[in-house]
């Protein structure tokens, strides 16, 4: 029975204590003092009232043990309940770094997941409003917290449980970046690798991928990417567009 009990999670064990304390503290002073507290349930008005610190006034033991009594259950409930308010405090602050952090799930449906972190993304997110979820494996931390719709998940795009944080089951589109710290080659198998893995999950979902060179263009549509953008052929045709022929 204690094993059991000792592995509840501390905010319900706080929880039982304080209701075990108003319990037997509304019973305990009923026996104590009958004539002010004339029935259990004022005794567990009273111990909810004692223990809350909000002392309305209403009830008051008159008896020296009666009096004893209530100081020690002050003292028990407000530190019973002060420990309450410190975990959730801790817990808020674990959540939100978490959150920065990429560390914590996300409950998103239609929303578009963009891999990858670099001035690309930055350009594509700061245009979107849709809800987007960021994934990369190099930020430390949230690039754009401060952008309600933006969430983060730190992780490889091509794992599957990343993908699961990102909720990709969900997402009706993902947006692939090419990794610039990569060769161009496995750059884009990486994009390659990230294509099957979303649409095993999703099989729906819209894929548009960064493709750096043009070797692996067809085995990127073989493997589901709806649309392709090749950097190299951008990037040339706009240069080529801003050229003055003599």
């Amino acid at each position: 029975m204690i094993q059991h009990i000792s592995r509840l999670p501390k905010w319900l064990f706080v929880i039982l204590a304080v209701f075990l304390l108003v319990f037997s503290g509304g019973i305990t002073i009923h026996l104590i003092e009958p004539d002010t507290f004339k029935t259990i349930e004022d005794g567990w008005w009273w111990a909810l009232v004692t223990i809350s610190t909000l002392g309305y006034g209403d009830l008051v033991p008159v008896s020296s043990q009666g009096r004893f009594f209530a100081a020690v259950l002050l003292l028990i409930g407000a530190g019973l309940l002060s420990s309450y308010f410190f975990m959730f405090a801790a817990y808020a602050v674990r959540s939100q770094q978490a959150y920065m952090e990429g560390a914590a799930g996300a409950a998103l449906v239609d929303h578009v997941i963009v891999v990858g972190w670099n001035a690309r993304a930055f350009y594509l997110i700061s245009r979107l409003e849709n809800d987007i979820l960021i994934i990369d494996q190099t930020l430390n931390s949230h690039p754009m917290y401060e952008q309600k719709h933006v969430s983060f998940i730190k992780g490889a795009a091509n794992h599957t449980a990343d993908l699961h944080k990102a909720c990709v089951e969900n997402a009706k589109e993902l947006i692939i970046t090419a990794d610039q710290h990569l060769n161009e080659e496995a750059a884009d198998a990486q994009t390659i690798l990230t294509i099957l893995t979303a649409k095993r999950l999703n099989p729906s979902i819209r894929c548009v991928a960064e493709l750096i060179s043009d070797q692996l263009t067809e085995q990127a549509l073989a493997a589901g990417a709806d649309a392709i953008v090749k950097t190299k052929q951008v990037i040339g045709e706009a240069l080529l567009s801003q050229h003055k022929p003599d």
